[in-house]
This record gives C-alpha cells, structure tokens and sequence, in this order.
C-alpha cells in the first residue's frame, strides 16, 4: 500500500521546488489523512528531499547537455577554446620578444 500511495504523492508534488519545510508539511498532511505514521515521518521527508535533489541535479545535467549541444553546432568558442588560444597568443608574444 505504500508504494502506491507513495507514486501517486511523488507524482503530484513538485519535487523540484521540495524544501525541508514543504516536504514535513506535506507528511504532516498525510499523517492527519491516515495514510502515512508518524513513526515514517522522517524518512518519508528525508526521501522526499533527496529525490527532490536528485531530480535538480537530473534537470542541470539536461540544461548543460543541450547548451553544450547548441553551442557545438552553432560553432561558437567554448571557454577552453577562448583559453587555449589565449595561451597561444601569450606564448607566440614571448617568442617575438626573445
């Protein structure tokens, strides 16, 4: 029974906007509906927060994926590029002052 109403729950909160204050309100509710005891209370707002992480940490991986993608089409200079041939210009300025 848990697991069921443990998928239902997940998937109709926002993980991603989970706080420690949010995730113990929301077990708080469901402790006064009976569907959660109090004994699970705080491994159920514990698990609420990790997954909440790891969903962020899901969606900045996605983000920097796609950016990283739209920038190797587009052909625009990635920081390393920009690095890489400011150590080469750094580098031909002191040969022509030896």
């Amino acid at each position: 029974m848990r697991t069921l109403i443990e998928k239902s729950f997940l998937a109709g909160i926002g993980l991603l906007s989970m706080t420690h204050d949010k995730a113990q309100k929301i077990v708080d509710e469901l402790i006064q509906r009976g569907e959660v005891e109090k004994g699970e209370a705080k491994d159920w707002v514990e698990q609420l927060i990790h997954r909440g992480e790891e969903e962020r940490q899901a969606i900045r991986k996605l983000i920097h994926d796609e950016v990283k993608s739209a920038l190797d089409e587009l052909g625009l200079a990635t920081k390393a590029d920009i690095q890489e041939l400011a150590a080469k210009v750094l580098a031909r300025n002191k040969q022509g002052k030896a």
